[in-house]
């Protein structure tokens, strides 16, 4: 390669952002489709695939015909109303025009109606596409944990092997989604290293399942919630005070904040776990192991 083109390809990505289409969540979405499709019902892949042919060859014919029409009457001479050889050229190509018209309507209700029949697997390639980016976002937390799509394609393919004991489409798919889910953790957290596997284990519940999710829950337990806008010290000094003054008093002072933040975030939990009662907190606090002798 000649110096003067490496500089130019690299001027140009300077200011150039760069998009894989191929990794998009539509995208591969369609990818996962396909590939449903093929191997559950490929009658209904062939068919599409067949029908697709038969339009784009239907719409190069009706082209042609416009392009010859155009041409006829460009190169026409006299008066094209007298000219009898044009007119019946030209009503033969408005016959001709007519009916691919008409197979393209016919040929676009049929896609309509395979596209509701092929659809019925969309769940599981959205479900399927969710996971990929679910587990690309790993690379966040640690430049190694990066996957291919190809090996995503690959256990993708494993799941729709998983055995078939003629169950309705909607449970098939409730079947195919659960054998991908665990084949997917089984073989992420292999990569892993073993202080990770447990926020996986919480990042993937999060990312397949949001409605699980109280609103604001994942932000404040991820740190990421911003509370309001003011001094944080200032705020450390309220809710210092606010806890003395309120209760409860087993909550130490260097933890006041964030029991501040804990309670106003969700309203309902000081009452679910008698966070005022200071015999049932007190010993928790003070615990070695606090981790492991929750209050029961």
């Amino acid at each position: 390669v000649h110096p003067d083109s490496r500089d130019e390809a690299g001027n140009a990505q300077a200011i150039i952002t760069e998009v894989n289409f191929t990794v998009t969540k539509a995208g591969l979405s369609g990818q996962l489709l396909a590939a449903t499709i093929e191997h559950e019902t490929p009658a209904l892949e062939e068919q599409k695939t067949a029908l697709l042919r038969e339009e784009e060859s239907l719409k190069a014919q009706l082209f042609e015909c416009e392009q010859a029409l155009l041409k006829e009457l460009s190169e026409a001479t006299g008066n094209i109303l007298e000219n009898k050889a044009l007119l019946e050229s030209l009503t033969q190509t408005k016959t001709k025009s007519a009916t691919i018209a008409d197979k393209l309507a016919e040929s676009t209700k049929l896609q309509i109606s395979l596209d509701r029949d092929r659809n019925a697997y969309l769940p599981l390639a959205e479900s399927a596409a969710q996971i990929f980016f679910v587990i690309s976002d790993l690379s966040k937390v640690n430049h190694m944990y990066q996957f291919s799509l190809a090996a995503f394609l690959k256990l993708f393919q494993t799941a729709l092997e998983t055995k078939n004991d003629g169950h309705s489409p909607e449970l098939r798919i409730k079947l195919l989604r659960s054998s991908l889910q665990t084949l997917t953790s089984t073989y992420v957290c292999r990569s892993l290293f073993k202080a990770d596997r447990l926020m996986f284990a919480m990042h993937i519940a999060h990312g397949m399942h949001p409605e699980q999710f109280e609103p604001k829950e994942w932000e404040l337990f991820c740190g990421t919630l911003v509370a309001d806008k003011a001094d944080p010290n200032q705020r450390r000094k309220e809710s210092v005070i606010q806890i003395q003054t309120s209760g409860p008093t087993w909550v130490p002072a260097d933890r006041a904040i964030a029991l501040d933040m804990l309670l106003s975030t969700f309203a309902g939990l000081p009452q679910q776990l008698s966070i005022r009662d200071n015999n049932v907190w007190q010993d928790w606090v003070r615990s070695p192991r606090c981790e492991m002798e929750f209050p029961s």
